[in-house]
């Protein structure tokens, strides 16, 4: 009997008033020109469940795969990564990666297959260059890659590394085109900046010791270009303890030179600020924005700043809306054009938000350092000898300095002599107590909530701006991006242990550790842009990997015929939802899957 043939037939009958379905097995065949059936076997009396069943059972047995088994001889032998992995490595292919790497026939692996897998086991789940060939086993991307698992080890990407990092200049120069061609605005406004790292890896010749933002450390530092849209597209490992300052000079001829940006805006951090940079910037003709340091803001604008000292912590945001000779660009930022100097052009700003943050910030400084002496008092009372007054007071200095609170707060000591129940003597010991001085607290905030950018855009039309105050604020006010960079680059970095030590290929973990987060970028930018319905909490790559991780590619195996396959983790709505917002539905077409598996199958 070939079941395949066969389908579901049913017959209607009536008995006591009762409607009645008898089912069976039918084989259709013609008869000149005619339909005919054939009754191959009867079913009688079934149940909806039953006739469902039989329904779903012949229909499947049609298939040319199908097969007769149980659920007792199906089983799961293995998970393989998939719609994280295949959603990273598309945003790959998508930037067109491959184009920088030249093709070789003599190499069994490609280099740019060693460098993508790098970069997407930097997105998905970092983990050392030892361990990455296990992560590599585990994933779909060998059959996505089309390239044997036991090819990929770690000798071959440890050797692979050099080669890689060769290729930084011209994956460089890949991006920038990639970007002008492809969103020419994201490019006139550039941001610049530099972060320290620490790792392991104590031979690593670029690692210094130092003082860093994590401390004293051995550390390198990672200078860092972005668009304005966050997307990297150059950067330097330099030595640890490198000064901000010092790596302007090496920028500007990259910019300028290699990448042709004359028309683009160079947007960094105050803390490079000096008149030696600004000067040399203006000297190669390269436009830039930046913020001065809060203590230059007195000396700079000429302005008496204690005018301020009505602005209240509660009122703030509607006392902002009648400061004298600023205007507002939004509800958080006000602007008066102070004045152009040579080159120079000075814009102030004020922020009420900014401003209740840092009055909040310090209050709790102050309150948080009551609580210090309160407990630091207690210990004094019950010391068991006897205490002297400078290395006592010299305490509380020290954490007075680290607040940045000796400008309008100090401590009193009282000596106290205590006695213990155990001796018939006394201990010399002190009381403090906190003296604020709220004359030098209002002064010392007299500046909250103003910054002052600088820029060389002085040209004017008619007496008007070329370039208006707005397109000066804005680039600024969106360095965040960048620092969001550091962030999401420095999370990769950090992962331990790093055996990498060599010039090059610490340089190459850097230059995946990029590539990773363009990559990350690239999808975190489609997430804010394109907002879903159930997912729409969804604005961040970390988020999104995880969600979309549930949705795997399984080894099936069937004991009874001896034979195995490969199938998908249906997908949720969500993991569609997600998949739809970042543009890679081809991923879950069932033609795509199809031709997945079957390379898995060969």
């Amino acid at each position: 009997m070939d079941l395949a043939k066969l389908h579901l037939h049913w017959r209607a009958s009536q008995y006591k008033g009762k409607s009645y379905r008898s089912y069976s097995l039918a084989r259709g065949y013609r008869v000149n020109g005619k339909n005919r059936k054939e009754i191959v076997m009867k079913l009688g009396k079934l149940s909806e469940t039953e006739a469902e069943r039989w329904s779903k059972f012949l229909k499947a047995i049609k298939k040319p795969d199908a097969l007769l088994t149980t659920l007792d001889d199906l089983y799961v032998t293995i998970h393989y990564s998939y719609l994280d992995v295949a959603t990273a490595n598309e945003i790959w292919d998508e930037w067109g990666l491959d184009e920088v790497f030249p093709r070789n026939g003599k190499r069994v692996v490609p280099i740019a297959t060693i460098a993508r897998i790098l970069s997407v086991n930097r997105c998905i789940d970092p983990a050392a260059k030892s361990q990455t060939p296990e992560w590599f086993h585990s994933t779909a991307l060998p059959w996505l890659l089309d390239v044997n698992p036991e090819l990929i080890n770690a000798s071959r990407i440890f050797r692979e590394l050099d080669v890689i990092e060769s290729h930084k200049e011209a994956i460089c120069k890949h991006l920038v085109n990639r970007m002008r061609r492809d969103n020419p605005n994201s490019m006139r406004s550039v941001f610049y900046d530099l972060s320290t790292t620490i790792f392991t890896g104590s031979r690593c010749v670029l690692m210094k010791w130092g003082h860093c933002k994590e401390g004293y450390h051995n550390h390198v530092v990672l200078a860092l270009v972005v668009n304005s849209d966050g997307l990297p597209f150059y950067w330097e490992v330099l030595p640890g303890g490198t000064a901000d300052s010092k790596t302007i000079i090496w920028l500007l001829g990259r910019l300028k030179d290699r990448f042709k940006v004359p028309e683009t805006t160079l947007v960094f951090d105050r803390g490079m600020v000096s008149d030696d940079n600004l000067t040399l910037i203006e000297e190669a003709e390269i436009k830039y924005i930046s913020a001065m340091d809060k203590s230059q803001l007195e000396g700079i604008t000429g302005l008496d700043f204690s005018l301020f000292s009505h602005l209240d912590l509660n009122r703030v945001f509607e006392q902002a809306a009648d400061l004298p000779d600023f205007t507002k660009l939004n509800k958080i930022t006000y602007y008066q054009e102070v004045k152009i100097e040579g080159k120079r052009r000075y814009i102030l700003c004020f922020n009420p938000e900014m401003f209740k943050d840092q009055r909040k910030a310090r209050k709790q400084a102050v309150a948080d350092f009551h609580a210090f002496v309160d407990n630091l008092n207690t210990e004094l009372h019950e010391a068991k000898k006897s205490r002297q007054r400078k290395p006592t007071y010299n305490k509380f200095k020290q954490r007075l300095t680290k607040t940045k609170l000796t400008a309008f707060v100090d401590v009193k000591l009282r000596v106290v002599h205590v006695k213990r129940e155990t001796t018939d003597s006394s201990i010399r010991t002190y009381k403090a107590t906190v003296v604020v001085d709220e004359t030098e607290m209002r002064k010392a905030g007299r500046l909250d909530g103003f910054w002052l950018l600088v820029t060389n855009h002085t040209e004017k039309v008619n007496d008007v701006f070329k370039v208006p105050s707005e397109e000066v604020i804005i680039p600024y006010r969106d360095k965040l991006v960048i620092e969001s960079a550091f962030r999401d680059i420095k999370s990769f970095v950090e992962v331990k242990p790093l055996y990498v030590w060599t010039e090059a290929h610490v340089k190459a973990h850097y230059t995946c550790c990029v590539l990773s987060h363009l990559i990350n970028r690239t999808l975190t930018i489609r997430l804010h842009k394109n907002g879903g319905c159930d997912t729409k909490q969804i604005v961040a790559h970390e988020k999104l990997y995880k969600k979309l991780s549930g949705c795997q590619i399984d080894h099936i195996q069937v004991d009874n015929v001896g034979l195995s396959t490969y199938s998908m983790t249906r997908a949720t709505s969500d993991q569609k939802e997600l998949i739809e917002r970042v543009g890679l539905t081809k991923l879950l077409s069932p033609q795509f899957l199809k031709n997945t598996t079957a390379c898995m199958d060969t």
